[in-house]
């Protein structure tokens, strides 16, 4: 009796010991993918913002200017665009450099604009160069303005900070990987006598493999359910204490990125079981001492 509630205790530390193993990988992961999601979408919020800006000629009429406008929304690239007036435009200008500039500038130095806002994915120097070409030589415009080097700046930096993040995902998806097998591996270790046992008594491989194989998946749903509540459970808190952080956050695809944790925990899990399974089962008697 005692000798049973000693080998439950063992079976319980061990179970209990992979789990957490399995629970610590997948939770990296789960921050992972929370950086890229969040990187993403900090990086478009960045590039939409960046945008350039038309200025009319003076003396262009109303109706001409709603038309102009109309045309540039209805661009495929186009996010949105923004009508300032030269007394609005001349508001602003005194707000920043102080009503005296205004007032020595004898009148209005600034020409009524059309702000111009791309989406994310064509905030590109190639897509700012083909709209200049396409309006200079409109007759309701004056010029057009945006930051060349600025521009051609942010998407380097943001293609070299996107291919640092999937080379990081990369090497800790590998580690992930390497990780749950040594973890699993040494956890069948630890039963190989039990498995030479039943094939002694004339267990067939099939037999032996099923309970192992859906404990491992089970242990990969459970960890992979746990990984994600951990992470909830930091956005809930980076949610009352920094809540700026969360509006960079998209929600659609963290529910993917979480539903992907929990389906690579369960594969991985299962194949390294499969996998670590196979080679003790090909073991003979004697090898078990040696390995």
């Amino acid at each position: 009796m005692k000798q049973n509630k000693v080998i439950r205790q063992r079976i319980l530390t061990s179970y209990t010991s992979t789990l957490i193993s399995v629970v610590v990988v997948l939770f990296v992961l789960c921050l992972v993918g929370l950086l890229l999601t969040s990187g993403r979408t900090l990086s478009n919020h960045i590039k939409e913002k960046v945008g350039f800006t038309l200025f009319l000629k003076t003396d262009v009429r109303e109706a001409d200017m709603f038309e102009l406008r109309k045309k540039v929304d209805a661009m495929e690239m186009v996010k949105s665009t923004e009508y300032i007036s030269a007394e609005e435009a001349s508001n602003r200008l005194a707000e920043t450099l102080g009503q005296n500039y205004v007032d020595l500038a004898e009148g209005n130095p600034i020409p009524p604009s059309l702000e111009v806002h791309f989406y994310a994915e064509y905030a590109t120097p190639e897509n700012f160069v083909l709209i200049e070409q396409q309006f200079k030589n409109n007759e309701l415009i004056d010029s057009i303005h945006y930051d060349r080097s600025h521009i051609k700046t942010l998407d380097a930096n943001i293609r070299r900070i996107s291919w640092f993040l999937l080379a990081l995902s990369a090497l800790l998806f590998v580690v992930s990987i390497v990780l749950i097998h040594n973890t699993i591996r040494l956890s069948i270790y630890s039963k190989r006598f039990l498995i030479k046992t039943m094939q002694l008594v004339g267990a067939t491989n099939h037999y032996i493999r099923s309970p192992f194989l859906l404990r491992g998946t089970f242990q990969g749903l459970l960890s992979g359910l746990i990984a994600v509540a951990l992470t909830a459970g930091i956005l809930y808190l980076l949610r009352t204490e920094a809540s700026e952080i969360i509006n960079y956050l998209d929600f659609e695809l963290l529910g993917i990125v979480f539903l992907a944790v929990i389906l690579i925990g369960m594969f991985l899990t299962f194949i390294t079981t499969f996998f670590a399974l196979n080679k003790f089962l090909k073991l003979n008697k004697d090898e078990l001492y040696f390995i």
